[in-house]
């Protein structure tokens, strides 16, 4: 009986003080977790109920859709990536028949975004007019973005930058559109 009192009063406490630690931490593992649920199912609650108010005063989150199948979304803006050939004035039609243009590039990331994507040299909405350059949007090309290299009258994406080079020549080209217009493509009258 004393063996049985002593060495089970002993050993029993240290172990069941063991156990309980580890439940205490499965326990607030559980609570944190619980927690974390809850927030993001009220935070989905939130985007919900905003989302279907008819009210003006609330926001209402755009279309996830911003694009047109096939196009690519960065900053704002859809491009299209030909995957065929044509000269730039038919490069430059073709953007149009998808209320596009040819590729205006604004800064220096839409650029640098440009160039890694890009391959084989596409044309881009740029377009030699009286011995400047100018975007097919009728923006003058602003020199401190980017340098054209060529003696060209229409302008392409290389691996170094900007070039030009004969309009008659064919390459995969660039169209570019603003989400602005794709909303207004979209939603008609809003």
């Amino acid at each position: 009986m004393g063996r049985r009192g002593g060495s089970g009063g002993s050993g029993s406490p240290e172990r069941e003080t063991g156990t309980r630690k580890g439940v205490f931490s499965s326990i607030r593992l559980w609570r944190g977790i619980a927690v974390v649920l809850t927030s993001a199912v009220i935070l989905i609650l939130c985007v919900l109920l905003v989302n279907r108010s008819s009210g003006k005063d609330l926001p209402v989150c755009p279309s996830l859709e911003l694009c047109p199948s096939d196009w690519l979304y960065f900053q704002r803006k859809c491009y299209f990536l030909s995957d065929t050939e044509a000269n730039w004035n038919y490069s430059h039609s073709l953007c149009s028949l998808h209320n596009a243009s040819l590729l205006v590039i604004e800064n220096h990331q839409e650029l640098s975004f440009m160039m890694k994507i890009t391959k084989q040299d596409p044309w881009i909405g740029l377009y030699k007019r009286n011995e400047e350059f100018f975007w097919v949007n009728g923006q003058a090309l602003d020199n401190k973005l980017i340098e054209v290299k060529g003696s060209g009258n229409c302008a392409y994406l290389d691996s170094k930058g900007v070039s030009a080079s004969g309009c008659y020549l064919t390459r995969r080209w660039v169209c570019s559109l603003n989400i602005i217009q794709v909303e207004e493509a979209t939603y008609p009258g809003t």
